[in-house]
């Protein structure tokens, strides 16, 4: 118990510290007694369960979900915050805000091992079944940056790298040793290609909203209304891109149904696959990532 409190002690100062290189209104007294609130209510949560008292536990675990939200509204994004909120809904049986949040976390921690392990327990749980592919495992390791790398940390080597290239090359022009050039042209090398990776990494989080869908069913339609003609209906915890934006309307592309390159599809049927995949949502059946 101690060790757990003061583990939650460390997480304020860290809130605390970020909210003021960030500008974040947070102040100290809400930092720790709503993350510490939150996790001491977890934990109830937890007890109560084993305990099979799902009542109490629900109630706990609705009001940790609260205090995790609020910490979230204030403006401050931490990994650990939407880590312990995806368990949070987890356990609450909404595994479509479990599976948002854990991607969320996921963008913030992409080396956590538990909440990848959590994260597949939430998908391997939803209704639909997805095709959508996940990277190789031999081009993950091949460019492990990328992967295993948020963006402030590229932003960090980017710059790190730019640092050292250019001590280097005020090196060479004032100590004019010749062999600098070829370390300097290794470490620009680096430089580019972490600039570029960065590039693409801003680019896969922030140029293409992504979402999950929230409620336990919801119906897809031919256009952006509730005129239009249910299309297909999917369940909570499904992946999405989100390609157009009209109202209160999203235009999606879901991970689900036949796969395209099935060779046995004929090319009539491999395109009305691919068209039955797209259609209408509301926005509140969708939680972006």
């Amino acid at each position: 118990m101690m060790r757990t409190r003061f583990c939650v002690f460390i997480f304020a100062v860290l809130f605390l510290c970020a909210g003021k290189l960030f500008g974040y209104s947070l102040s100290k007294d809400e930092v720790v007694k709503t993350f510490a609130t939150a996790n001491e209510n977890h934990l109830e949560a937890v007890k109560f369960i084993a305990e099979k008292n799902l009542q109490e536990a629900n109630k706990k675990l609705e009001e940790a979900a609260l205090q995790y939200e609020m910490i979230i509204s204030k403006g401050f994004r931490n990994g650990r915050v939407y880590y312990n909120l995806g368990n949070t809904y987890y356990r609450l049986g909404e595994v479509g805000k479990a599976i948002l949040n854990y991607r969320k976390a996921q963008r913030l921690m992409p080396r956590n091992a538990e909440l990848d392990a959590n994260l597949r327990l939430a998908k391997n749980s939803i209704e639909d079944k997805e095709v959508y592919h996940e990277t190789p495992a031999v081009i993950q390791r091949v460019l492990f940056w990328f992967f295993l790398m948020n963006q402030n940390e590229i932003i960090t080597l980017s710059v790190s790298l730019y640092i050292i290239v250019m001590v280097l090359f005020i090196a060479l022009i004032i100590l004019k040793y010749q062999w600098l050039k070829r370390v300097i042209i290794g470490f620009s090398v680096g430089l580019l290609i972490a600039v570029v990776s960065l590039g693409i990494k801003i680019y896969v989080e922030q140029g293409t909203d992504r979402g999950v869908i929230i409620t336990k069913k919801c119906p897809v339609r031919y256009g952006p209304g509730e005129e239009y003609e249910t299309k297909y209906e999917i369940h909570e915890g499904v992946e999405c891109i989100v390609e157009q934006v009209k109202g209160k309307w999203y235009k999606v592309y879901v991970h689900v149904g036949i796969k395209q390159e099935d060779a046995l599809q004929s090319d009539t049927d491999k395109k009305e696959d691919k068209e039955i995949r797209r259609g209408w949502l509301h926005k509140d059946n969708l939680g972006v990532i």
